[in-house]
């Protein structure tokens, strides 16, 4: 809301005078209107809905939340040698995420820097949805982005791992069905017991859709 907006709405006595507890009340009753008419959130009578506070003041509950599903920063590491090893996993339960909700995935590996093959994906129930294998390099952090297309079992991957422009290839799409339980592992593969790969961090964050 602009200055202006609340310039318009806030009563005010000469400097130095507080508010009568009437003035306050109607003052808290013109903001919630005004943000009825100018925020993005629900509302109910002209109100937003929300928390109530004192005098009927109201915060406003967010219409489109932003929760984190699954995250950890402890560091798992592989034990085992060619074999794709889950080094963490989470559940996300049926129908948790809307027909246009967004799955945002965001892991961070790091490994030995050598000319052996480390392979490093993300599946989302037995899909996988990033795979990459790295030699003489050190981390990798890709962002991981699942978007419902208006149905809990179709997606599209916008991004190949990283933002990009002047692509050369086509999103990818999948039909992963968010309507049951879906199963999401973080794995790491290396190819030599002498390199290290660890998961480092992740995080999972859930844009709510309609």
């Amino acid at each position: 809301m602009a200055w202006n907006d609340l310039a318009t709405v806030v009563g005010r006595k000469s400097k130095g005078t507080a508010l009568s507890l009437e003035e306050y009340d109607a003052n808290n009753n013109a903001l919630n209107a005004k943000q009825a008419e100018k925020a993005p959130y629900a509302t109910s009578g002209g109100k937003p809905i929300g928390f109530t506070g004192k005098h009927g003041f109201v915060y406003p509950l967010i219409r489109r939340p932003i929760e984190i599903l699954a995250g950890s920063a402890i560091g798992f590491s592989c034990s085992l040698t060619s074999i794709d090893e889950p080094l963490d996993s989470f559940a996300i339960p049926a129908g948790l995420l809307g027909v246009n909700s967004i799955l945002q995935i965001e892991p961070l590996w790091t490994f030995t820097n050598s000319a052996n093959n480390k392979i490093l994906k993300v599946k989302v129930g037995g899909v996988t949805v990033y795979s990459a294998t790295r030699t003489t390099s050190v981390k990798e952090a890709p962002l991981i982005v699942l978007a419902n297309r208006n149905s809990l079992a179709s997606q599209i991957q916008p991004y190949d791992g990283a933002y990009g422009t002047a692509g050369a290839s086509a999103p990818a799409t999948h039909s992963i069905d968010f309507a049951n339980n879906v199963v999401v592992d973080i794995t790491g593969q290396r190819a030599d017991s002498g390199d290290a790969l660890t998961l480092e961090y992740y995080r999972v964050l859930h844009f709510v859709g309609d």
